[in-house]
């Protein structure tokens, strides 16, 4: 089975930029990759292409002063991935 993250060219329809200069990610392409309000995006220019790179939050390290048991993952995918 195949995640959204491991899609590439993937045509999720078009857009078109308003007179304001502002441009809408199709909902479906926002669900799939769980983009919120706020999302940041870095834009990077290639030759005549557009490119958005979402900024990802820099990841915790959570320490613990003895050995993980497996009650500690038990909800891990619900809390990762919001039950999906």
């Amino acid at each position: 089975m195949s995640s959204s993250s491991d899609r590439t060219d993937e045509e999720y329809g078009t857009a078109r930029l308003n007179h304001r200069g502002r441009l809408t990610i199709p909902k479906e392409l926002r669900d799939d990759l769980n983009l919120e309000d706020g999302t940041e995006f870095q834009i990077v220019r290639e030759g005549g292409d557009i490119r958005l790179v979402r900024e990802l939050p820099d990841l915790e390290t959570v320490t613990r002063g003895e050995e993980w048991g497996p009650e500690a993952f038990r909800d891990a995918g619900d809390a990762t991935f919001g039950g999906r």
